[in-house]
């Protein structure tokens, strides 16, 4: 076993918080949906929101980040104990990956459906006007309001790093059947 290093104490910090906190999210959120759901008012649902939408995808989002704070903490451990990624640490990291397109999605549709009137759609009359007004949107909500291409990047970065993990192994197992 590794000795621990500066490094590996955040790692375990950040995992642990992520639990925590998104664990909490999840229990808020809920207790506030429950009566919206009866009332259909809400004190925190922002009022510019689809409040529905908005508490669900609210819900999923923390579940992912709560998901994927066992999931950091099953690969932290892993590494911890054997040094290196294995086999098993290619299915975590598929798994961020999809946490993290996942996460892009759900924020596509939540925005989407927040602020559909902005594309003004009873004014669409030719097929140019229907691609202006669908690229303004895409450009205004979509990258400059609510930039869903940070998880994207996540993703990549991570994919990246997954290709590397697999190329590593691969040149372990033979590294290790040549001796």
């Amino acid at each position: 076993m590794h000795k621990p290093n500066r490094g590996s104490l955040l790692i375990g910090i950040i995992a642990t918080a992520t639990v925590l906190l998104s664990l909490q999210a999840i229990v808020y959120y809920i207790r506030w949906f429950i009566p919206f759901l009866s009332s259909h008012h809400s004190y925190i649902a922002p009022p510019d929101k689809i409040a529905t939408v908005w508490f669900i995808v609210k819900i999923i989002s923390n579940a992912i980040f709560f998901a994927a704070g066992v999931f950091l903490f099953r690969l932290f451990w892993r590494f911890r104990a054997l040094g290196y990624f294995s086999r098993d640490s290619l299915r975590v990291l598929d798994f961020f990956i999809g946490c993290c397109i996942t996460l892009a999605l759900l924020g596509l549709f939540e925005t989407i459906c927040d602020n559909f009137s902005e594309l003004h759609s009873g004014e669409w009359s030719s097929a140019w006007d229907i691609m202006n007004r669908v690229y303004r949107f895409g450009t205004h909500e979509l990258v400059l309001r609510e930039p869903q291409t940070m998880f994207i990047l996540i993703a990549a970065v991570l994919w990246a790093i997954r290709q590397f993990v697999a190329v590593a192994l691969t040149v372990k197992k033979e590294n290790e059947s040549f001796i």
